[in-house]
């Protein structure tokens, strides 16, 4: 094994036990299961593999080496990352799963497996809700359940040294025939992680559907949310806010790497105003120039924040509106109106920030008039973009556990056990399948195409456009620039 040297803080300290780990970036697409409609969904924003870029921080700062290859971004096909690996030669392969179906992505892990004969583990979302149904696949050995925080550097080490990993907090394995599931005890306080490895991908190859500056990047302020909506799962983790000093710390670092602007990916990121004005007052005050975006609920803006705000480089906020019929509001615990929505568009624009809509097609007891409703809505509405999402049930939502007691069976799980492969059947609603698609395409047609509203339209292309040209002018070949990190230096090799 190479012996490795890791420089930290200029003290010399060998680590005998250094690791390879490459993270994968692979496709995860399943027509099944998309929330835009195709051109959006592969054409008009590639993100960050936020996820990812936190465990390969986890990895390093245990004293282990990493690399994170962005086949999304990349476009790299199995093939190519495999003669990666091959030249790398890592001991472990990690992919993470966000949405619980099989995909791209556990055809890419079936592959590596097979080619590589390499250990391969599991993270994301989904692991929260069916470690043991993605643990019994052949090519999978070992699953992080939750965060990787602490339950990663201990499994790498006991894999690393022969030990024992049943007193594991946070994973799911395989031994002697049998799958063993250790969930978390408790949620991890999102303070405790560390900052994500932004060195580790190209940030000049992401861009989300209205960005304009590259370097682009995203970042997390909060986990969790107070709300208990309907359709989605957040409201079941605890909210957990990150301090005022870290969130503008990071910030800071991001301008230091030369990017140009963040997406902040909080479901609700002002709903602690107090901490807001903390963080936009130190972005003011340490002059950090850079643009960002939230995500925002209607029900917590205020002028003067949004002011303030503004002034820190603020430059849109989306909005959560989902519908325009007040009835599928109250029935699916949205907790607002649409006198709401209209005054917090109105002061947002006055701030001089731009405001997105999400809307959502094919809600729970959906129908055409209500579907026109919504349209109308966000036509009436000053917005400057909008966009038009498919319903997807999503475990841990009430909506799912309604549709499980309609079908009769967990439909997550049949499928992760390959028993199963076709579209959740539509049962909460009459609509088609093919209604829907054609209602989105409608609202996206009805709210561009129209006078005032094309300039914008065309921004969007450009951008798409542009974000073409850097991909092409920045891609290359990951194989080449594989090297150890800058702080790992060679002592001596056996």
């Amino acid at each position: 094994m190479n012996r490795k040297c890791m420089k930290i803080n200029l003290n010399c300290h060998i680590n005998f036990n250094l690791m390879k780990i490459a993270l994968i970036n692979a496709p995860y697409y399943n027509k099944n299961f998309m929330e835009n409609i195709g051109f959006v969904e592969h054409y008009l924003r590639i993100l960050p593999p936020l996820g990812l870029m936190y465990v390969a921080s986890i990895i390093k700062n245990s004293g282990h080496e990493c690399i994170l290859i962005d086949a999304v971004a990349e476009g790299l096909s199995k093939r190519k990352v495999l003669k990666i690996l091959k030249k790398y030669n890592p001991q472990l392969v990690g992919f993470s799963l966000i949405v619980p179906v099989r995909s791209e992505i556990f055809e890419w892990a079936g592959y590596i497996k097979e080619k590589l004969k390499v250990k391969i583990i599991f993270g994301g979302y989904a692991t929260l809700y069916y470690p043991e149904e993605i643990v019994s696949n052949d090519f999978i050995d070992y699953v992080i359940i939750g965060s990787a925080t602490n339950s990663l550097p201990k499994l790498i080490e006991a894999i690393d040294n022969d030990g024992e990993i049943e007193n594991i907090e946070g994973i799911a394995f395989k031994k002697e025939g049998k799958i063993i599931v250790n969930f978390p005890k408790k949620f991890e306080d999102i303070n405790s992680l560390p900052f994500p490895d932004r060195r580790s991908v190209n940030h000049r190859l992401y861009y989300s559907i209205i960005s304009k500056n590259t370097p682009y990047s995203i970042m997390i302020t909060s986990s969790g949310c107070i709300y208990k909506c309907d359709f989605c799962p957040m409201g079941k983790f605890p909210y957990i806010e990150r301090d005022a000093s870290k969130v503008v710390e990071e910030m800071e670092e991001c301008h230091k790497m030369g990017i140009k602007e963040i997406d902040i990916f909080d479901d609700n990121f002002l709903f602690n105003r107090e901490r807001v004005k903390k963080i936009c007052e130190e972005i003011i005050k340490k002059g950090i120039k850079i643009e960002w975006t939230c995500r925002a609920r209607v029900d917590y803006v205020d002028y003067e924040t949004l002011k303030l705000m503004k002034k820190a480089g603020c430059k849109a906020i989306f909005y959560g509106i989902e519908t325009g019929n007040e009835e599928i509001m109250k029935r699916e615990h949205k907790g607002i109106s649409k006198d709401m929505v209209r005054n917090a568009i109105e002061i947002t624009k006055k701030a001089g920030i731009k405001t997105m809509g999400f809307f959502i097609i094919g809600h729970e007891r959906e129908s055409k008039e209500s579907i026109k409703e919504t349209i109308e809505f966000a036509l009436e509405l000053p917005l400057d973009y909008a966009q038009f999402f498919h319903m997807v049930v999503k475990p841990g939502t009430k909506l799912y556990e309604e549709v499980k007691k309609k079908i009769g069976f967990d439909y997550f799980r049949e499928n992760l056990k390959a028993n199963i492969s076709k579209k959740i059947p539509i049962t909460w609603n009459n609509l088609k399948e093919k209604e829907i698609k054609k209602w989105i395409t409608r609202a996206y047609f009805s709210f561009y195409m129209r006078k005032g509203y094309i300039a914008n339209l065309f921004n969007i292309v450009k951008i798409f456009l542009r974000k073409i040209f850097i991909k092409i002018k920045y891609s290359r070949r990951l194989w080449d620039r594989i090297k150890p990190d800058p702080g790992l230096i060679d002592c001596a090799t056996h």
